[in-house]
């Protein structure tokens, strides 16, 4: 069961729960940025209020999260 939840700098909490509903997720990446795009295919929301989870986060720190795993996979 796909979900994101987030916190503010107000400190609210905010979550996109997709339950069992089927979802796409689509990589863009940039010289400098990696967007990430998690959205529910089959909602039959009107598109303004489908549930959806928009993440851009700048790409040397993918790297080496997706590196710090790599490492930690290894080890195991």
């Amino acid at each position: 069961m796909a979900h994101v939840i987030i916190r503010g700098g107000n400190g609210r909490r905010h979550e996109v729960d997709f339950e069992d509903a089927d979802i796409t997720v689509e990589l863009h990446a940039s010289e400098d940025h990696v967007e990430l795009v998690i959205e529910a295919s089959d909602d039959e929301a009107p598109s303004d209020k489908k549930r959806f989870a928009l993440i851009n986060i700048p790409r040397h720190l993918l790297s080496k999260a997706m590196a710090d795993l790599a490492r930690k996979d290894r080890r195991s």
